[in-house]
């Protein structure tokens, strides 16, 4: 039955990606366990043939932790040009994202915080691009939302940040404009409180699916800004004070 639920979901999921219309949620073909959310966003990417470029991650205190993969063709650095189609939206999230040096592989014991950071090469400003493929996102299950790599359509990066290690990432002012307009100014904003947290949570994580962190990818580590909608045809700004911002231009 499991694997019918995937496959079956798969099906759904990858025929929205291709331009049939959205759906109110997978119905029979909900996931039922995150083991089974995990696995229809690998067979969906499996089926797009892409790979994983990364992961996006959150670990709030006190809430349910979750990730998706990345597509590693909807990874673009910035500046960057996204197309939106007329009258529609497009989701932007304004997050701190790192990049790994090297893997980190499956052991017997939990990696602590500093041996995660000691296998991250470069952190730096990202932007995600959102797209659910359900008609209101906020209406399904998590495990449906975690099955559609939760509304993940891609990420532009900013340039690596020196000095990174010496700042305080959870205490970042982080500010967003569109057209120009201040949509979001303020200090921290990261779900999980400190972006290392959902980090440190994702690489002790992916070894129970049989999967890893590997060398280069990258991780994005949840919006500072909240999830913010914008027409087409305009020019994104996100950033952190210190730590460098990031432009889209909306096609």
């Amino acid at each position: 039955m499991t694997d019918s639920i995937i496959e079956q979901a798969a099906d759904l999921l990858v025929a929205i990606r291709r331009g049939a219309p959205k759906l109110a949620g997978l119905g029979a073909a909900a996931p039922r366990t995150e083991a089974e959310a995990w696995a229809v966003q690998r067979e969906v990417l499996r089926r797009l043939g892409a790979t994983a470029g990364g992961w996006k991650c959150a670990a709030p205190p006190g809430k349910p932790a979750s990730g998706a993969m990345l597509d590693a063709a909807g990874l673009r650095p910035a500046p960057a040009r996204w197309p939106v189609p007329p009258g529609q939206k497009i989701g932007i999230e304004t997050e701190i994202a790192f990049r790994l040096g090297r893997g980190l592989p499956k052991r017997a014991t939990p990696y602590a915080r500093e041996e995660v950071l000691d296998a991250v090469a470069a952190a730096f400003p990202a932007m995600e691009m959102v797209e659910s493929r359900y008609l209101d996102p906020a209406a399904v299950s998590p495990l449906e939302a975690m099955a559609d790599s939760i509304a993940h359509a891609g990420l532009v990066l900013g340039a690596d940040v020196p000095g990174w290690r010496g700042m305080d990432l959870a205490g970042l002012t982080v500010r967003q404009t569109c057209g120009g307009a201040v949509q979001v100014e303020k200090v921290g904003g990261n779900p999980s409180g400190d972006p290392v947290t959902p980090l440190v949570w994702l690489a002790n994580h992916l070894p129970t699916l049989g999967l890893q962190l590997e060398a280069g990818q990258v991780v994005t580590t949840g919006s500072c800004t909240g999830l913010l909608w914008v027409d087409g045809g305009q020019r994104v700004t996100g950033g952190f004070a210190g730590f460098g911002e990031v432009v889209v231009d909306l096609d």
